[in-house]
């Protein structure tokens, strides 16, 4: 290394110690750097190019070479407005601030005349996203003189990190750019960056790179420098993954971007991410499976920019490649969900290095400021595509639109029905989400009868009546990919994926598949649902809001007794986990009710004065104040007596909770995606304050101070020396709730320990079991399922029951699982192992609940579970089952509501079934004759997951002691998008401490 090159090199690592005032105190004694052949990088971003010194440079403004060294969001946001002020071709635009509060921008870089018509090149691009608002030869005008628009977005993972500094490199050198070249591509494109999509996370991560910061130059991926300790930097503030977020709108940062990008209707879109340190530089196309709901016209494309990228490397010698993993099912990436709306759409995957410099496994070093400059290239050459075949990318934009729009069009004759519920706040919350994507809403002015269809299940149906007021979304609209990419019930991948999926899971035990299978918005919403095979039905009209709620039967009384907001609207258990935390007593119904003849929901918030009658504030105006805010009504009664048989205010059925003082468990090992959806439910759905407890801390935590305790994923082994104290915990009065893998922990003994739950050997903690631990002693588990379904829908014969002599021969409910031909127990073992393998990474299963259980107050008679991972819960015995995998309805009617047993069904008990009527079984627990097992409702779920999955647990809940232990086999909180099972885990976590547990009476 030559002099010159040592002193850039110490240079470098001084610039990249960001400011620590110990290491500026030490630096003249600090050892200099030994020499590293390849630390320095510095090959030219633009060679021979010419710039106006009017723009200030990067540098300049960062006070540090671009590239050197990961910028900050605050130096970001310092270059878009130092640019935004000095030249005419940029504009800068706000789209919305992080949960932290950090700015989100986006900045138009174009020549100065597009700049002045900016919104009228925005509103031109608007007619041609909607054939229908435009004469045809206009349209065809616009689409080749209309300048193109590209979406250039970068760094939605924190923790990728070249990617914003690139787009630092680009913006300047378009804004600045004085040479032919730049000119022209600014006359003929509208470049819009977005140059940072995640900066809570890439801060914090910023921020780690600060603290574990070394005086010699980190070249090593496995250091701290470039990992980064739990949570690194990947997700935003509260761990989510924003690149998964596209689909779902969870957050501020993809809302805000989400509008913004759908105003501007780009043909392209790139998303420039980061990848392993050891890996090279990845690119679109993408492998299968795609969604088949991409417009074919893509895949022309992406070959045309994948060999202009191919070129643009190949000019320095680096190594790409594209496709191997990269695929393009699921619609909630943003490459995936702006490619429905009609943008080309390109992926970056740069190896990462987080600072400094990388050791690669051929010995050479890889510095972070080449990893900038691999994605400035990659993001040239695009652009410079993209500029060459303007005029033909924006007439096949146009033609797929009238593609989607047309009469023949797949689309046209399909309808989106959703039926109205009193979950209000659950059915507001998706058509908003519905209307962010884009997408038209209409509404039935009058009721109308569909010719024919199917629901959620699967089931077709013929001539079915619907209400007036059902929401309907047209398929055949403008947004006609997007609409079924997310609304259709089932979308599949090929045959010769589904062929080698299954290959690579047999020989490699590893999966093709990238991301979950599943995402239906109208499932994971958990609304009522059918998809039509119709156009819009005559009357329907453009949706303007949800009807006002009726009035209610009788006016408000003078001096009420108790108020009540009902239990079928989810924001009812925000309400009670806010009054709560105010300190007012409350009650929730775990059977419905009626009082002043007005009919609520089982699970009901109800609030009497009687109660509070030591609360000091005004009682009336917190519940109306809090009712407000979530847009519910609190329905003031005048007497608690229930006519005939209903439930009194004063009874059993009116249970005085317990306000949950609740305390989650947090950092290694637990998944910071698990953890992170826990803690954004409590901070922001219900509002309250929690505890988040370090593993490592829990040893020496007082537990007393907690009544809930709840464990996300991957808690492994971790608790094992803790269990006694956690058993002690939950003897006195405790709830502890555990998720997927710890769920499984908590349930997982021994073999030579397992006993079956009904003949003793119980667990030091828990009765229930995973699976593989008791396939020798299923027929307990078999027992369990038919006395659920015969306690709620078994029939009986009166004569038989009444009969004062013996009876002859006694029926059972259902035939024999195997006939008395039961498998060896090495033989079941083998089978489910087998079985194991094909286990789901993300489908959605239909679940039957209980419905006497507190923990599925506002459910229906099943629900949606995105279900993946390989926990299988059993429960027997003592052990409740709320929820178990699996909806049981009649054979073949899609007419009746799921699990309900139709007048003309045949009885089970005293009944023999006869020819067509046997059981049939699924595993281990058999299905009653005239009904069958409805369980995939979308996504890939392979015959042997779905035998080994049917009639499993998805929740139990067994009393321990005075308290409760609550399992779920998989996350109910997933991406804080699932909002069936969302409510059953707030039931769980707000009414928990005093519906499931027995709370001492404090003196």
């Amino acid at each position: 290394m030559s002099t010159r090159q040592l002193s850039v090199c110490i240079g470098i690592l001084s610039s990249c110690c960001v400011l620590l005032p110990l290491v500026a105190q030490q630096s003249t004694s600090a050892p200099t750097p030994s020499p590293l052949p390849g630390f320095v990088y510095d090959v030219p971003f633009f060679p021979d190019a010419h710039h106006d010194p009017a723009i200030p440079t990067p540098d300049s403004i960062l006070g540090f070479p671009v590239g050197q060294r990961p910028t900050t969001h605050a130096q970001i946001e310092a270059c878009l407005k130092a640019w935004a002020g000095k030249s005419p071709r940029t504009k800068l635009f706000e789209h919305g601030k992080t949960h932290e509060g950090r700015t989100l921008y986006h900045i138009a870089i174009s020549s100065e005349a597009n700049i002045k018509r900016l919104e009228q090149i925005k509103a031109d691009l608007a007619k041609l996203a909607d054939p229908r608002s435009i004469a045809a030869a206009d349209a065809d005008r616009l689409a080749a003189t209309l300048p193109g628009v590209a979406w250039m977005a970068y760094t939605i993972h924190g923790d990728e990190m070249s990617g914003s500094d690139a787009a630092l490199a680009l913006a300047w050198h378009l804004i600045a750019g004085t040479d032919e070249s730049v000119r022209k591509m600014l006359d003929e494109l509208v470049i819009i960056i977005d140059p940072l999509m995640n900066p809570d996370g890439r801060d914090r991560f910023i921020n780690q790179i600060a603290i574990d910061r070394t005086m010699q130059p980190s070249i090593d991926d496995q250091s701290l420098i470039h990992s980064g300790p739990w949570p690194a930097g990947r997700t935003n503030h509260y761990l989510f993954d924003l690149n998964r977020d596209w689909l779902l709108g969870v957050h501020p940062e993809s809302r805000g971007r989400l509008a913004a990008i759908g105003a501007w209707h780009p043909q392209l879109l790139v998303d420039a991410h980061e990848m392993g340190s050891q890996d090279s530089f990845l690119f679109s196309p993408p492998r299968e499976p795609v969604n088949p709901n991409v417009a074919p016209t893509a895949r022309n494309w992406w070959e045309v920019f994948s060999k202009a990228q191919a070129a643009a490397f190949d000019k320095f010698g680096w190594r790409y490649y594209h496709g191997e993993w990269n695929e393009e099912l699921y619609p909630g990436y943003s490459t995936s969900w702006a490619a429905f709306h009609g943008a080309i759409t390109i992926l970056f995957e740069q190896a990462t290095i987080a600072s400094d410099a990388v050791r690669r496994r051929e010995g050479t070093l890889q510095t972070y400021r080449e990893a900038v400059h691999h994605q400035l290239v990659g993001s040239l050459s695009i652009l410079s595509t993209f500029q060459a075949n303007r005029a033909a990318i924006l007439r096949d934009f146009l033609a797929q639109r009238r593609q989607a729009m047309a009469e023949d069009s797949p689309y046209a004759r399909r309808t989106f029905a959703v039926v109205p519920s009193a979950n209000r706040a659950r059915l507001r919350e998706f058509i908003e989400l519905v209307q962010l994507h884009g997408l038209e809403v209409y509404t039935a002015g009058k009721s109308f009868t569909a010719s024919n269809g199917k629901d959620r299940l699967g089931r077709p149906f013929k001539d079915r009546q619907f209400p007036a007021g059902t929401i309907l979304i047209p398929n055949r609209q403008p947004e006609a990919r997007l609409a079924a990419a997310i609304l259709e019930f089932d979308t599949r991948m090929s045959s010769e994926f589904l062929q080698e999926e299954r290959h690579e899971l047999l020989r490699f035990n590893r999966s093709r598949l990238y991301d979950t299978t599943a995402w239906n918005l109208t499932m994971l919403h958990d609304v009522e649902a059918y998809e039509l095979s119709q156009p819009l039905p005559d009357g329907a009209e453009r949706y303007a809001g949800l009807p006002a709620e009726p009035p209610p039967r009788n006016p408000a009384p003078d001096a009420p007794v108790a108020f009540v907001i009902d239990g079928a609207d989810d924001a009812s258990v925000v309400g009670a986990a806010r009054l709560l935390e105010r300190g007012i007593q409350v009650r929730v119904s775990n059977k419905p009710f009626a009082l002043d003849e007005q009919a609520f929901a089982r699970g009901s918030v109800v609030v009497t004065k009687a109660d509070n009658r030591e609360f000091t504030g005004d009682l009336a105006g917190i519940i109306a104040q809090v009712a407000n805010e979530l847009h519910v009504r609190d329905v003031p009664i005048k007497s608690g007596l229930g006519a005939g048989d209903v439930p009194d205010l004063g009874g059993e059925h009116f249970v005085l909770l317990d306000a949950p003082r609740i305390a989650v468990l947090t950092r290694d090992p637990f998944s910071r995606y698990s953890f992170g959806e826990i803690w954004h439910l409590i901070d922001r759905t219900l509002g309250i304050r929690a505890s988040y407890i370090d593993r490592a801390e829990l040893r020496g935590t007082d537990l007393r101070r907690y009544n809930v305790l709840v464990i996300p994923e991957g808690a492994g082994d971790s608790l094992k020396d803790r269990l006694e104290s956690l058993k002690s915990w939950v003897t006195t009065g405790g709830t502890l709730i555990a998720i997927g893998s710890s769920a499984a922990a908590i349930a997982r003994l021994p073999e030579a320990d397992v006993a079956s739950p009904l003949v003793g050997g119980a667990p030091p903690f828990t009765t229930a079991r995973l699976l593989p631990d008791v396939l020798t002693k299923l027929d307990d588990y078999s027992l369990t399922v038919v006395r659920e379904w015969e306690g709620r829908y078994g029939a009986i014969d009166p004569d038989v029951v009444w009969s004062q002599t013996a009876p002859a021969e006694v029926t059972f409910p259902w035939s024999p699982l195997t006939d008395g031909k039961k498998p060896a127990d090495e033989e079941l073992k083998r089978r489910d192992k087998w079985r194991s393998i094909f286990m789901p990474q993300g489908a959605i299963l239909a679940a039957r609940v209980d419905d006497r259980s507190w923990l599925t107050s506002g459910c229906g008679d099943y629900v949606p579970v995105l279900f993946h991972g390989d926990t299988v819960l059993m429960a027997a015995g003592v052990v409740q089952a709320p929820v178990r995998l699996g909806a049981i309805v009649p054979t073949n009617d899609a007419t009746t509501r799921p699990s309900t047993r139709p007048a003309s069904a045949p009885a089970t008990q005293g009944a023999t079934a006869g020819e067509g009527e046997k059981s049939t079984s699924a595993h281990w627990a058999p299905t009653p004759p005239g009904y069958e097992l409805r369980l995939r409702m979308s996504g890939l779920l392979w015959p042997e997951a779905a035998d080994r999955l049917a009639h499993s647990a998805y929740v139990t809940r067994e009393s321990v002691g005075a308290g409760q232990i609550i399992l779920f086999a998989a996350s109910p909180t997933f991406r804080g998008s699932t909002k069936g099972t969302l409510r059953i885990f707030s039931n769980a976590l707000i009414y928990g401490p005093g519906m499931g547990a027995s709370p001492p009476i404090r003196l």
